[in-house]
C-alpha cells in the first residue's frame, strides 16, 4: 500500500468508526445553558460571499470589535484637555477653570479606569458564555452594550452618570476583547493566523487613531457641547455596524464542531476557504484535525478553572503574563495621558491633540509589518526585540523629562520624539503578540476560559496602570518611565526562557508543543495524514 493510500484509508477508517459529533456535544447542564445554547444553526450570509469575501468579511467583523475598544482607549485622552467637558463634569471637583490642574488625580484615574475594571469582569463572563451561545453572539451582546452606553455617556447630565455609563460599557468591551481574537484564530489558516490577528490589531490601533483625530476635529467646535459629544456619536455609529453584522456572518467552524453541528462546521470551513467545496482535499484534512481534536477533548469533559491552573498551567501562565506585560510595558501610560503630558510639557491643548493624532498614525502604520513578520519571524523573536528596544526608548524619555536646563521646546519635542519611537516599537511587537498567543495556545475545550483569563489579566493591569499613573507622575515625575522600562526587560526574559513558539502550526498541533496529546487517534498519524494530502495552497496559507 502506498503512503497516499495508507493516509486515505486511515482517514476513512477514522470517519467510518468514529462517533457522530452530535452524540458527543456537551449537553446543557443548567438553566443558563438551556436558555442560551442554540438548538439549530442556520447560516445567513449570501451565497455570493462564499470564499475569500466571506473570510475577509468575518475578519473585518472581528476587527471592528477591536476597533471599538481601541476607539474607547483614545477618546478619554482627548476629553481630558477639552475645556467644555472638564467644566461640565468636574466643576464641583476643582475643574471650574476648564483644566485638570485642580482636580484630584485619583478622580481622573477613576474616570479613565472604571471601564478597564468592568472590562475584566466582562471578559470572564464572556469566557463562560462564549462556549454556550457562540462567538458571534458574544460579539453581538458586546456591541449592543457598547452602543447603548455610548448613548448614555454622550448625553450624561453629571459625572456620576458618565462614570456609570463608562463602567457598564466596559462589560461590552470585555465581551469584545475576549471573543474577537478567538474568532480570528478559529477561522484562520495555520500560516495566516499571524496575518489575521495582525489585521485585527491594526484595526484596534486604527480605532485609537480615529478617536484621536475625531477628538482633534471636534475640538474646533469649542465652546459647543458637540465638541465633546461628537466623538460619542461616531462611537454609536461604529457599534451599530458591528451589531448589524453579527446577524449574518458565520459562527466559527471549531465552535460548531464542538457543539454538535458537524455538517455545518464542515460547510463553514469550505465556505471560508475553498468557495464552498466540501470535497476539497485541503478542507477535508483541516476538518479531520478539528474533528479528531473535538472527539479527544470530549473524552475529558468540560474544563474547569481549576484545571486551567493544573493541566493547562503553562499555557495559562503564558496567556496571563503576555497580557499582563502588554500593560506593564507602558502603552496606556502613553495612550491615556499623552495629550495631558504634552500640555504639561509646554504645548497648548489643541497642539497636544494634533501631535497625539499624528503619533497615532505612526503607531497604526507600525502594526502593518506584523501581518507578515508574525508568521515569518515567529512570535518570540518579536517579543524579545520589542522589549529591549522599548526599554531604551523609555529610559531616554526619562532623561528628557528630568534633565535640568532644557528649554520647554527641547523638553517637549524630545519627549514626543521618543514617544513616537516607543509607540512604533510597541505596535510591531508587544501590541499584537499578546492578543495572538492566548487565542492560539489553548485547546478548543479550554480556549474560551483561557482567553478569558488572559483578557482578565489585560484589563486588570490596564486598570492598575490607568488608576495609578496620575498619582505616579505627580509623585516621581519622569522616573516613572524607568520603572516601566524595567518591566519591559522582565518581559524579555519571560519570552526568551518560558514562552513556546507557535508560528506555522495548526491550533490542534500546538498542543504537542506543550507536551500534550491532541487527537483521538495517534497524534503523529493524524498530523502526517493532514499534511500529506493538503494541496499546495494550504501549505502556503490558503486554508
Amino acid at each position: 500500500m502506498t503512503k497516499d493510500e495508507s493516509s486515505s484509508a486511515s482517514q476513512q477508517e477514522s470517519i467510518a468508526t468514529s462517533e457522530d459529533l452530535m452524540a458527543i456535544a456537551p449537553e446543557p447542564q443548567n438553566f443558563i445553558e438551556r436558555a442560551l445554547k442554540p438548538a439549530i444553526y442556520i447560516p445567513r450570509y449570501p451565497k455570493w460571499m462564499v470564499g475569500k469575501p466571506l473570510l475577509w468579511a468575518t475578519c473585518f467583523f472581528g476587527s471592528l470589535g477591536d476597533a471599538l475598544f481601541g476607539y474607547d482607549q483614545g477618546i478619554m485622552s482627548g476629553l481630558l484637555v477639552n475645556e467644555v467637558f472638564i467644566k461640565r463634569f468636574y466643576s464641583d471637583h476643582g475643574g471650574i477653570d476648564g483644566t485638570t490642574h485642580g482636580i484630584n488625580p485619583n478622580l481622573i484615574g477613576i474616570t479613565v479606569s472604571c471601564l478597564q475594571l468592568s472590562a475584566a469582569i466582562g471578559s470572564l463572563t464572556a469566557g463562560y458564555l462564549g462556549d454556550i451561545m457562540g462567538r458571534k453572539r458574544c460579539v453581538r451582546v458586546g456591541g449592543f452594550i457598547y452602543f447603548a452606553m455610548a448613548f448614555l455617556q454622550g448625553f450624561a447630565p453629571n459625572l456620576a452618570c458618565f462614570i456609570a455609563g463608562r463602567t457598564i460599557q466596559g462589560l461590552g468591551v470585555g465581551f469584545l476583547s475576549m471573543t474577537v481574537p478567538v474568532i480570528q484564530t478559529e477561522i484562520a489558516a495555520p500560516h495566516r493566523r499571524g496575518l489575521m490577528v495582525g489585521v485585527e490589531y491594526t484595526f484596534l490601533i486604527g480605532g485609537y487613531m480615529l478617536s484621536c483625530w475625531i477628538d482633534y476635529g471636534f475640538n474646533f467646535l469649542l465652546p459647543k457641547d458637540t465638541s465633546w459629544q461628537g466623538p460619542y456619536f461616531v462611537q454609536m455609529g461604529l457599534a451599530f455596524v458591528l451589531f448589524a453584522m453579527s446577524f449574518f456572518l458565520p459562527e466559527t467552524p471549531r465552535w460548531l464542531a464542538r457543539n454538535g453541528f458537524k455538517k455545518e462546521a464542515l460547510q463553514t470551513v469550505a465556505d471560508l476557504h475553498s468557495a464552498g467545496d466540501t470535497n476539497d482535499q485541503g478542507v477535508k484534512h483541516v476538518f479531520m484535525e478539528i474533528e479528531q481534536a473535538v472527539k479527544y477533548e470530549a473524552t475529558m469533559g468540560k474544563v474547569t478553572y481549576r484545571e486551567m491552573f493544573t493541566k493547562y498551567r503553562k499555557r495559562t501562565l503564558v496567556g496571563i503574563t503576555a497580557q499582563m506585560f502588554a500593560q506593564l510595558n507602558g502603552i496606556n501610560v502613553i495612550s491615556f495621558y499623552l495629550p495631558s503630558s504634552l500640555a504639561a510639557a509646554g504645548f497648548d491643548n489643541r497642539r497636544s491633540l494634533l501631535f497625539t493624532a499624528a503619533n497615532a498614525i505612526i503607531y497604526t502604520s507600525a502594526t502593518v509589518p506584523v501581518w507578515w513578520l508574525a508568521d515569518r519571524w515567529g512570535r518570540r523573536p518579536l517579543l524579545i526585540f520589542g522589549g529591549i528596544a522599548m526599554a531604551v526608548a523609555l529610559s531616554i524619555m526619562c532623561v528628557f523629562n528630568q534633565a535640568n536646563g532644557l528649554s520647554v521646546t527641547t523638553r517637549a519635542n524630545g519627549i514626543y520624539s521618543f514617544v513616537v519611537i516607543y509607540n512604533a516599537l510597541y505596535g510591531a511587537t508587544w501590541g499584537p503578540m499578546p492578543w495572538l498567543l492566548p487565542a492560539e495556545i489553548f485547546p478548543l475545550r479550554a480556549r474560551s476560559k483561557g482567553m478569558a483569563l488572559a483578557t482578565f489579566s489585560n484589563w486588570t493591569f490596564n486598570f492598575i496602570i490607568g488608576m495609578s499613573s496620575p498619582a505616579a507622575f505627580d509623585g516621581i515625575h519622569g522616573y516613572y518611565y524607568v520603572i516601566i522600562a524595567c518591566f519591559c526587560l522582565t518581559s524579555v526574559c519571560l519570552a526568551k526562557f518560558y514562552y513556546v513558539e507557535t508560528a506555522n502550526h495548526t491550533l490542534e498541533e500546538i498542543a504537542l508543543a506543550f507536551g500534550d496529546k491532541a487527537f483521538m487517534m495517534e497524534d503523529e498519524q493524524v498530523i502526517a495524514d493532514a499534511a500529506l494530502m493538503r494541496r499546495p495552497s494550504v501549505k502556503a496559507g490558503g486554508v
